[in-house]
């Protein structure tokens, strides 16, 4: 019987500090991705300015077999979306014509994430930077997924990106 007792309490130990530092790990991120297209920068802003837009390259796409569920609001600036693994919203916040589209997004119970997309042109090519910041939920076991979390995001958004890029430069 001793020898249960301190086996479940050296379990017990455990799991407290492994819950005890997932508490003390940072669950913020901020990261970015880029891609550079050959078209003007006018042609690239008009894709990323209006939701129903991004229907053509971004990963919330109606083409998206786990979406369920999509509807554009306010004039093409509000998406909310159903997908297998919950719902989303994502509002566009504010609009510098020609240079940047911020957006807010919110998934499930993830807190807030907040997102620039800058386009900006040199040497005759333009080049759309997406950069994302926020933070994962709280709870012991996030701060461990933290770090790959970005990771992740950076993909499916240089996925999309590449989308952009080719749909713009294919219909140019």
């Amino acid at each position: 019987m001793i020898y249960w007792l301190r086996l479940f309490g050296l379990i017990f130990i455990f799991v407290c500090i492994v819950a005890g530092v997932g508490y003390l790990l940072p669950r913020s991120y901020d990261f970015e991705v880029g891609e550079t297209i050959d078209v003007d920068p006018q042609t690239v802003f008009e894709k990323i300015d209006k939701f129903p837009q991004w229907q053509h390259w971004s990963q919330w796409s109606a083409e998206d077999p786990n979406i369920s569920f999509l509807k554009y609001e306010d004039e093409g600036n509000a998406m909310h979306w159903t997908d297998n693994r919950g719902k989303g919203v994502m509002e566009i916040m504010e609009t510098d014509p020609g240079k940047t589209v911020q957006v807010s997004s919110k998934y499930g119970a993830f807190p807030e994430m907040v997102s620039t997309l800058t386009v900006s042109s040199d040497a005759g090519f333009t080049t759309v930077t997406w950069r994302s910041v926020g933070a994962l939920p709280g709870g012991p076991f996030y701060g461990y997924f933290s770090p790959f979390f970005p990771n992740g995001m950076r993909a499916l958004y240089s996925q999309s990106l590449r989308k952009l890029k080719n749909l713009c430069e294919r219909e140019n």
